[in-house]
């Protein structure tokens, strides 16, 4: 072999692995641009998922507040209507009793917390 022909082959590989190199560093590249890219759109999907979650639990807890202020206003308005001290009957009176326990805003009541059986 000539000395120019090995040359020429030695130049050929070394322009093979530079290019081999430069695809490779290409890739990876892109790569990390995808996973960039992804990365960041789950962040942003987990922020408004986040987010539409608070707003859920702050929706729901006003509208119970909501609820639970109808609830003292009506009991209010019957309390203090003509006739709300005539006497009812007991039955009548624990159903009704037991029915407004049931609403969060009467389960701190002291009517409405049941007492551990003395036995």
């Amino acid at each position: 072999m000539t000395r120019a022909l090995t040359i020429t082959i030695g130049l050929g590989l070394v322009a093979l692995l530079a290019v081999l190199l430069l695809l490779n560093q290409c890739t990876a590249t892109r790569n990390a641009k995808t996973e960039t890219r992804l990365a960041t759109g789950q962040a942003g999907a987990t922020l408004v998922s986040g987010s539409d979650a608070a707003t859920t639990v702050g929706n729901r807890m006003d509208a119970d507040a909501a609820t639970d202020q109808t609830t003292r206003e009506n009991t209010n308005a019957i309390r203090h209507a003509e006739g709300a001290d005539a006497p009812v009957s007991a039955p009548v009176s624990a159903a009704a009793r037991a029915s407004l326990c049931r609403r969060a805003s009467y389960r701190g009541k002291p009517e409405c917390v049941q007492h551990p059986d003395p036995r």
